[in-house]
């Protein structure tokens, strides 16, 4: 008997120290691999999609958690379906204006590593040499953020440059500035420093210092996406950029402005306007003197964190596209992007909704004065004749959200134009209009003023006299 017993407490002690073992070794694998601590969330919104899913009900699948060799805990073999990153991304809540990072191999499984735009992440530096997957991986963010967030929630400012990957984007509502080449370029920069300086305005009215405390619905988070670095520095000059860059990731998060900057490499950029990035996202790098100005930590560093740096990544030459060592702060993880293939891309893009033409928007918004009028009069409304319609428009005024504006919106943006007009309307001269809607008196926003007041015939200058034969 006493036998029996000594065995069964023998028995019961390996069990208890073969638990403590396994959940040692859970643990010490978890601190190694999770990046970012995914915060449940009390609700997840649905998908804002125009349309019915009309693609083939994929069926639950069973992720294969097998590393890339050579990538650290990057997977093999990514889910292809950008669906099931959706619905992944979906199942850890968006609330927090959360987007996708890419999949890596951890105790759970394939894993989703995902961050978020409001308190976490500001700006992303995204690198990698050519095929490394940069465009794929911010397209990612992108439709992740469309598809979970209406326009009036989040909008897009892309600067390409390079070419037509993102012209798809020109009609989408999300998109609020598309500038596709290089010479446009310089125009965009001078965009989104006015539109920064709107929002200062716009909050030191309301009383609130960063727009994360902002409650009213007219600034939504803008995600700014620069494809290639160094195109801007060809346009405007290496001093002017490295000027420019710092000004606007020091100020732009206070704003509701977020930067994911892509470029092949950034050593040779400067090192001041990099302190305000965030979120390193690196593919592969030719040296290990480039891994420190990619992601911020050095080779030994990444080393000690147990992940593969990005001059030690398989080449994209090798079938390795997609493979990223991702930083941020002193923790660091790789991981692989879902490959967004044309028909997936296709298929989402025509679940976003098309801006509406301004025409067709005075055309409904009458439609709906109107009817709401007769309504209210107690008369059953018919539908108005197009000629009472093309009358009406006619007598809009200038500061109708919904008329046609002086100038091009890419040029000037739509309610800095309404606001100009409004003020030009009463004010003696374009200096005071300059001071009262951008609170300067030169710059972009001057120009701005001038290319409306121009276009409007508003407070135009004096034209001086001629000299006489007299005179001379």
């Amino acid at each position: 008997m006493n036998e029996l017993v000594v065995i069964g407490v023998l028995f019961l002690a390996m069990g208890l120290w073969g638990g403590l073992a396994i959940w040692k070794m859970r643990r010490e694998l978890q601190s190694l691999r999770v990046l970012v601590a995914n915060a449940g969330l009390q609700s997840t919104p649905p998908l804002h999609i125009n349309k019915p899913i009309e693609q083939p009900v994929i069926q639950t699948p069973i992720l294969d958690p097998t590393p890339l060799s050579g990538a650290g805990s990057a997977l093999a073999n990514p889910p292809r379906e950008a669906r099931i990153l959706l619905d992944e991304l979906q199942g850890k809540g968006t609330d927090a204006y959360r987007f996708p990072l890419g999949w890596y191999s951890s105790f759970k499984g394939a894993t989703l590593q995902t961050a978020q735009f409001v308190r976490d992440v500001n700006h992303i530096l995204l690198t990698g040499q050519s095929d490394s997957g940069k465009d794929n991986a911010a397209l990612g963010m992108l439709l992740s953020l469309a598809l979970t967030k209406t326009p009036q929630q989040c909008q897009f400012a892309i600067v390409d440059g390079k070419g037509l990957d993102w012209l798809a984007w020109e009609k989408k509502e999300h998109t609020w500035l598309l500038a596709t080449d290089p010479e446009h370029i310089e125009q965009a920069m001078m965009k989104l420093t006015a539109e920064r300086q709107r929002r200062r305005a716009i909050l030191a009215d309301a009383g609130v210092t960063k727009w994360d405390k902002y409650t009213g619905k007219d600034l939504p988070l803008l995600v700014v996406f620069i494809s290639e670095l160094l195109l801007l520095e060809n346009t405007v000059g290496k001093s002017q950029l490295t000027g420019w860059l710092n000004a606007e990731l020091t100020a732009a998060r206070a704003f509701g402005i977020r930067y994911i900057i892509a470029t092949q490499t950034a050593s040779n950029f400067s090192t001041q306007w990099r302190s305000q990035i965030s979120l390193f996202m690196a593919g592969f790098q030719p040296s290990p003197s480039q891994d420190a100005p990619n992601v911020g930590l050095t080779t030994n560093e990444l080393d000690a964190l147990h992940v593969v740096a990005p001059s030690s990544l398989p080449s994209p030459n090798n079938q390795a596209g997609g493979v990223f060592c991702v930083v941020q702060g002193n923790q660091a993880l790789n991981v692989r992007t879902t490959l967004i293939d044309d028909r997936d891309l296709d298929y989402l893009m025509e679940c976003l909704p098309n801006r509406v033409a301004p025409s067709q928007k005075v055309h409904d918004d009458l439609l709906t004065s109107m009817l709401a009028i007769a309504h209210q009069n107690g008369v059953k409304a018919l539908s108005p004749q197009t000629e009472a319609l093309q009358t009406a428009t006619q007598q809009l005024s200038v500061t109708h959200p919904s008329e046609a504006l002086p100038v091009a919106t890419h040029l000037v943006p739509a309610d800095e134009q309404r606001r100009i007009l409004a003020v030009a309307a009463r004010a003696t001269s374009r200096r005071a209009v300059c001071r009262e809607v951008y609170n300067a008196v030169g710059g972009t926003g001057y120009n701005n003023v001038r290319l409306v007041c121009d276009a409007a015939g508003l407070l135009m200058p004096t034209p001086t006299a001629m000299p006489t034969a007299s005179a001379a």
